[in-house]
């Protein structure tokens, strides 16, 4: 789970790489991962941070990889979305500034499998537990707020040519 990426000493700045992926009947392919603390309210798009010196786009393929086990090409970026640092609590861990680059990797044939990836070792907890495809209204019972506004947003910039800069899923107006 996050191999290359130390949660105890992030990056100053997080880039993560995701991927917009649909089906058919043009509904989003999410993931769950185990390690939140809502796990029926935190499907997200397939995807995760960059390696050290990793490009957002290498990114994005390697992680649409390893969390569906599809070799897919990215096409072009959808959306930028920005999240702010957070500093620790007793609490909760803290988080760095964050930029995540959704890319467009198309619309997956009805007949395809989708492999979640396999526990990183013996005797450890799978990263991903669970993958939905989405209606846009199915989002609001699955999702994160800002993850709600961020798939939203790449559908609208898929429909129609531009890319899109988020602020924490809201629209950056410049």
């Amino acid at each position: 789970m996050h191999q290359g990426y130390d949660i105890a000493d992030p990056p100053p700045v997080r880039i993560g790489g995701q991927g917009l992926l649909t089906d058919a009947d043009g509904r989003v392919l999410a993931v769950r991962p185990t390690y939140v603390k809502e796990p029926e309210h935190s499907y997200q798009l397939v995807g995760g941070h960059a390696l050290e010196n990793e490009a957002y786009e290498d990114a994005a393929v390697r992680e649409v990889h390893e969390e569906t086990g599809l070799l897919l090409a990215p096409g072009r970026l959808l959306v930028i979305d920005r999240i702010d640092a957070k500093p620790p609590t007793e609490q909760e861990e803290g988080r760095a500034l964050g930029y995540n680059f959704v890319l467009d990797f198309g619309t997956v044939p009805a007949d395809t499998t989708i492999r979640l990836p396999a526990p990183s070792g013996a005797g450890e907890s799978p990263e991903l537990d669970d993958y939905q495809f989405f209606t846009d209204d199915e989002l609001e019972a699955h999702c994160q707020d800002y993850m709600v506004k961020r798939i939203r947003w790449a559908r609208r910039a898929r429909a129609s040519e531009w890319t899109f800069e988020l602020h924490r899923g809201e629209l950056v107006q410049r």
